[in-house]
């Protein structure tokens, strides 16, 4: 009988696990920032569930800027939308205490520091 017991137990447990893992790995939308090597573009990339809009906007301190769609592709079962975001954005961006991406329906937070990582070492090629 005891045998049982833990065999159920070791069984719920495994579940729950493997439950919290999936919803970790399932969590909302992700937003990367990153310049591209060749031609020192700044670009944001949105990978989510959702579909792909043909333009964002990028709110920072208050200020609204929208960024071009430039390309997206599908991982699995989420859909990476790349957007250019010109110099003139970059920069303000680099320059606020807050940003938020702006896509209908939703406002996702772009942290400062991750703006910093990302951008603060490199000058944005002028398009």
């Amino acid at each position: 009988m005891r045998g049982i017991v833990v065999g159920l137990v070791l069984i719920t447990l495994s579940l729950s696990a493997l439950q919290a893992l999936e919803a970790g790995t399932t969590t909302g939308p992700k937003v990367i920032l990153s310049v591209d090597g060749k031609t020192g573009q700044r670009y944001l990339q949105l990978s989510d569930r959702g579909p792909v809009f043909p333009t964002a906007d990028v709110t920072c301190d208050g200020n609204r800027r929208s960024v071009a769609l430039t390309r997206s592709s599908n991982a699995g079962d989420r859909t990476i939308a790349t957007y250019a975001v010109p110099p003139k954005v970059s920069e303000v961006m680099l320059r606020s205490a807050e940003c938020r991406l702006m896509l209908p329906g939703r406002e996702i937070a772009v942290s400062r520091q991750q703006i910093r990582s990302a951008w603060s070492g490199h000058t944005a090629q002028k398009h």
